[in-house]
């Protein structure tokens, strides 16, 4: 799919070794796949940019039994954004000032591209993850002091997709920063850990290569059991093979029993992959004729030829993380209504997915990109690539009139349009937002002018979404002029993102401009606090009047977090903090989340929460 290649740990005594042959077998795999998928959006490559932005991490989830996947790798069959005659200024999509990219780009250890056929290196077992800090990692004391157990419970309990998209970009890099394990905390315990966590949040890219990192042998029962989850969300069979025994002693799940025979084909032993799907038919195993099949698809695709039946999805009443992941890799199309069981955070995964139909990976455009699994430069080049073109009114003119209309008028019109588009399963907010990052890229391209001033609020609002300051302060003078209500939106903005110096006699006015209710007000008087921002006696009856006065276990947690510098730990209690929706909310988190990520470090981070939480609930 275009991913940068990963070292892989070595499995020296693996019953079905990772081998030359079962790597051209896997190829085999991939390559059948990808020639039963319709080619879209395919387009000469475009000639170098000067200066490209990066792309970002992306950014989704199989639940306890059904998962998802992250926005490092490339969209496949997607078309670069609209060219745009204007000049675009230094900073296309903001959120790659947060987000690295993680594939497609070096990484530590990997200045050559690998040879796939090569012996892997043997790798630290007590130093895991994949980015360092100058790759956007959060460096090694990431989790330092943390109490890993503890940690890992309240992984557990994080329910995906939380409210914030920024929130979910920090909870995805803090667990595949290079750290080392904390002490008295097996590394394959703390590795399952942390890559069960990337697989609630659908990290499929990261998940993969944090356990790819970790050799073989330090592998506990359940870090095998994460990987085989791992392997099969991401379609990668392969990955199976070294792990397949000790999974298949380790566990009662059949799905190991069908791992042995679909790795026998992919070693291209051919005959004990036939006599393991014959045994398994005949035998009392409790596994389906369906998943038999299935799996047979798998050795007829990887040896060329064989007695693979049609696969019907009538015998099979529900989606599993096994008839996903090998439909995937065979090329055998799933029914669209069996995909919606897979969970909120299939959806980052789906759009990466050259096996699935065009339509599905467009609907998974903007819940991807909301949830944090999707770069908005990646959600551009999606929809540009996916979307029908064929009127004015279809969302790939919209977008190119966004970037390419006559003026800041006709562009800002588009944008307008793009920002109250709907979305099938997307809530009304949720798929505003949507809009607002879909418009980021154009928006940093539009002139700042005074014939929109009107619309200023919420091109500073898309241009935060994307995680760009720099440009959405540059609109204050522009701001500043317009109608009151416009003006006073725009301010709030600014204040939490580090635009405008804040002062409490400006937050009276905006709450006069705006008409703010309580819960409002103490919204944004929560972010400002947190952030450091209200700290003068002139705010000090507002904090009376607003903040929330009672203490609870969650807000002390993460306050003495923050205090401790211990950023992975506030971005775990981030998302515990932030379950359901922004509404939802109370400003007690919101204002201890600000306060310890900026404690901990994190302040672009808290910022960028904080706008966030002012243009969503």
């Amino acid at each position: 799919m275009g991913e940068t290649p990963s070292p892989r740990t070595p499995a020296p005594r693996s019953p079905v070794p990772r081998t030359a042959s079962a790597r051209r077998g896997l190829l085999l795999v991939a390559t059948a796949a990808l020639l039963v998928t319709p080619v879209v959006g395919q387009q000469p490559e475009p000639p170098p940019a000067p200066a490209p932005s990066p792309r970002s991490l992306l950014p989704e989830a199989f639940r306890q039994s059904d998962e998802g996947q992250t926005e490092a790798a490339p969209l496949p069959g997607v078309a670069p954004p609209p060219p745009v005659g204007a000049a675009a200024p230094e900073v296309l999509s903001g959120d790659a000032l947060l987000q690295p990219p993680l594939d497609g780009v070096e990484l530590p250890g990997t200045a050559e591209a690998p040879d796939p056929f090569a012996n892997d290196p043997v790798l630290d077992a007590r130093m895991t993850g994949v980015l360092d800090t100058a790759s956007g990692g959060w460096g090694n004391a990431v989790f330092a002091g943390s109490d890993a157990r503890c940690l890992a419970a309240l992984a557990r309990r994080i329910d995906a997709p939380v409210a914030s998209r920024w929130a979910s970009i920090g909870l995805r890099r803090a667990p595949i920063t290079r750290a080392t394990a904390p002490s008295r905390t097996p590394a394959g315990a703390w590795v399952a850990a942390r890559a069960w966590l990337l697989l609630g949040m659908g990290g499929i890219v990261s998940a993969s290569l944090l356990i790819g990192r970790l050799p073989v042998e330090a592998h506990t029962s359940n870090t095998t059991r994460i990987a085989g989850q791992v392997a099969l969300a991401a379609g990668d069979l392969g990955a199976l093979c070294p792990i397949a025994r000790a999974g298949r002693q380790a566990s009662a799940d059949t799905m190991w029993e069908l791992a042995m025979g679909m790795c026998a084909a992919l070693e291209g032993d051919d005959i004990s992959a036939a006599a393991l799907f014959d045994s398994l038919r005949n035998r009392q195993t409790g596994i389906s004729a369906f998943d038999v099949r299935l799996g047979e698809r798998i050795a007829v695709v990887a040896g060329g030829g064989g007695r693979a039946t049609n696969i019907e999805w009538s015998e099979a009443p529900r989606i599993t993380p096994y008839r996903y992941g090998v439909s995937m890799a065979a090329g055998v199309q799933v029914p669209a209504d069996r995909l919606t069981s897979l969970g909120a955070g299939r959806h980052g995964w789906f759009v990466r997915q050259p096996a699935l139909a065009p339509a599905v990976r467009l609907a998974s455009l903007g819940p991807a990109a909301v949830q944090g699994s999707l770069s908005v430069q990646e959600f551009v080049s999606g929809i540009a690539a996916l979307a029908p073109d064929d009127a004015d009114t279809s969302r790939g003119a919209r977008l190119r009139q966004a970037f390419a209309g006559a003026g800041p008028v006709q562009r800002v019109a588009a944008m307008k349009a793009i920002w109250d588009e709907s979305a099938e399963g997307m809530t009304i907010e949720a798929a505003r937002y949507a809009g607002l990052l879909q418009t980021a890229p154009a928006a940093a391209r539009l002139p700042v002018s005074a014939s929109v001033a009107a619309d200023s609020a919420d091109i500073i609002a898309s241009l935060l979404a994307a995680g760009n300051t720099a440009r959405a302060r540059s609109w204050w003078r522009v701001a500043s002029e317009a109608d009151a209500p416009v003006r006073a939106r725009a301010w709030a903005l600014l204040a939490v993102s580090g635009g405008i110096a804040p002062t409490a006699d400006a937050f009276s006015d905006w709450q006069d401009a705006t008409n703010a209710d309580d819960r409002s007000a103490a919204r944004l008087l929560a972010a400002l606090a947190g952030l450091g921002l209200a700290r003068e006696s002139g705010w000090n009856g507002l904090k009376d009047d607003l903040l929330p006065k009672a203490e609870t276990s969650w807000s002390r947690a993460i306050s003495a977090a923050g205090t401790a510098r211990r950023p992975g730990e506030v971005a775990i209690l981030t998302a515990t903090g932030l379950q359901g929706a922004w509404a939802d909310v109370p400003a007690l988190h919101l204002w201890r989340i600000t306060e310890a990520l900026t404690r901990a470090g994190r302040v672009q981070d808290a910022r960028l929460i904080a706008a966030e939480a002012l243009t969503r609930a």
